[in-house]
């Protein structure tokens, strides 16, 4: 197996047609990965058009034997490891990228005009998952006390979380953010949390915007918070309870009501009765006494109509 290596190493060092590389210049970017996703290492040939690559070979530092190489239009070492387009550039690609890449390389290309080396690096970061939001409590009241909270995990390295209100302003100064690293073999990640808090919260602020930077301040997510839902809740609390409440005091102010026309009712009908009683036993003593009167003085109501 090692004299395979000697063999590939010692070929890729052959000398090409043109042994002379002074006419061209080999240029690699530093890059920068993701976690679970494909990364592409930019590089390039200058100051040169026509040129043909035979092989390349890219070893990471500290390692015995190269990553991946190419020679014969057949490639070798880790299959992650690909040329993404020969025809145009140099450039690689790693499929899945693992945080085990993190590190420096150095990257041979040898051409039919001569071979370069030139070292980049490479380095690995995870995007934070959707942030989660909440509130305590639950349900916030206009002018009570209320924290906002705002959870980010699985991104790498350590971001940051601000918050923003409906008209833009930061406040995240008034904030407080919390860092939790995790370094579980070759998985790493930080958690992130942040704490809004309010000694009186005015309601007209929101929505809440939690937004979640990575390490470069490059945006990896946010969420909304609004406080609509529960106003409306509490609103709608409040609706149920007034209005029953409403309803329970018409009922008895009816029930009451009606007793009491009920009972005026009998009472002035009772005294109606009595009153029409009284009047008919009086009224034949007095037309009595005023016809003895009338004929004790001779006169007869027959005579007074003559």
């Amino acid at each position: 197996m090692s004299s395979v290596k000697v063999m590939l190493v010692v070929s890729l060092f052959i000398a090409a047609v043109r042994p002379s590389s002074d006419l061209w210049k080999l240029e690699c970017l530093p890059t920068v990965g993701i976690l679970g996703q494909t990364t592409v290492i930019r590089c390039f040939i200058k100051n040169i058009k026509d040129i043909n690559i035979v092989a390349v070979s890219l070893t990471k530092a500290e390692q015995e034997g190269p990553s991946f190489t190419f020679l014969n239009s057949k490639t070798s070492g880790d299959p992650r490891f690909s040329l993404e387009n020969l025809d145009v550039d140099p450039s690689l690609q790693i499929s899945n990228t693992m945080f085990s890449d993190e590190g420096k390389y150095v990257y041979r290309v040898v051409t039919d005009r001569g071979f370069q080396d030139i070292q980049f690096s490479i380095s690995v970061t995870a995007k934070y998952k959707d942030p989660v939001t909440s509130t305590w409590p639950e349900y916030v009241t206009a002018g009570g006390p209320a924290s906002l909270y705002c959870n980010a995990s699985d991104g790498y390295p350590e971001g940051f979380i601000h918050w923003f209100d409906r008209s833009g302003t930061n406040w995240t100064i008034n904030s407080e953010l919390t860092k939790v690293p995790k370094d579980i073999g070759s998985v790493k990640s930080v958690a992130l949390s942040s704490k809004l808090p309010f000694k009186s919260i005015n309601l007209d602020l929101a929505p809440f915007r939690c937004i979640v930077f990575n390490s470069k301040y490059v945006q990896d997510g946010e969420n909304t918070l609004d406080f609509a839902y529960a106003r409306s809740d509490l609103n709608e609390d409040y609706k149920d309870s007034s209005g029953s409440n409403t309803t329970n005091i018409v009922a008895g102010v009816m029930v009451i009501g009606s007793l009491i026309a009920g009972l005026l009712f009998a009472l002035l009908c009772f005294k109606k009765r009595t009153f029409q009683d009284g009047r008919r036993p009086s009224a034949h003593p007095i037309m009595s006494r005023a016809y003895d009167d009338d004929l004790e003085n001779g006169e007869s109501s027959l005579e007074k109509l003559q």
